[in-house]
């Protein structure tokens, strides 16, 4: 299995947002798959604001999405980023934790406003309106086991891969909040 550094998701998502105010282009999938792997590293570590995380993320990737087929690639997008930063940091025996920690809380998205309609509030001022209102307190709903569930799939991704020969089938990525509500967006 292929490592990704802890430094890459942040790395990713920084890059991301720098070359947005540089006026560069980055491509919304890119910019949700960075999202994505930051939420992983961060359930990975059990940090204090991953949730608040996850409320922030989904809000920007459905706020910017511009049609229901991207936003559904979106989801796959960032659940992939997830998942792939998740298992990276379950690699490394959660080494880099500390580190992840630290740097998750000083996350400038932290500084976002999220309105009850899905309307966002940058940290730098810009405001990112979604293609229809919806109840955003709907979005994401805590999930005390989502650390356990995470565990549970890489543990049963590497022993199908070592059962396989290396050759195990991608894991099956499933966003139950996004199942859930996904009427609403």
């Amino acid at each position: 299995m292929q490592k990704i550094k802890y430094t890459f998701a942040l790395v990713c998502l920084l890059t991301s947002f720098n070359a947005q105010a540089a006026g560069k282009p980055v491509s919304y999938l890119e910019e949700v798959y960075g999202l994505g792997s930051v939420a992983g590293q961060g359930l990975a570590c059990r940090v204090d604001r991953y949730d608040e995380f996850e409320l922030l993320a989904r809000a920007i990737m459905i706020g910017k999405a511009p049609d229901a087929q991207q936003q559904k690639e979106a989801i796959q997008q960032y659940n992939v980023g997830k998942a792939e930063a998740f298992m990276a940091m379950e690699d490394e025996n959660f080494a880099s934790c500390p580190d992840v920690a630290e740097e998750f809380a000083r996350q400038k998205i932290f500084k976002s406003t999220l309105y009850s309609d899905g309307h966002i509030k940058l940290y730098d001022g810009t405001m990112i309106t979604p293609r229809k209102t919806y109840n955003a307190n709907r979005l994401y709903e805590k999930d005390p086991d989502a650390f356990a569930k995470a565990d549970a799939a890489y543990k049963k991704f590497v022993a199908e891969a070592e059962k396989n020969g290396k050759n195990a089938k991608k894991i099956q990525l499933h966003d139950a909040n996004y199942d859930k509500y996904s009427g609403q967006f």
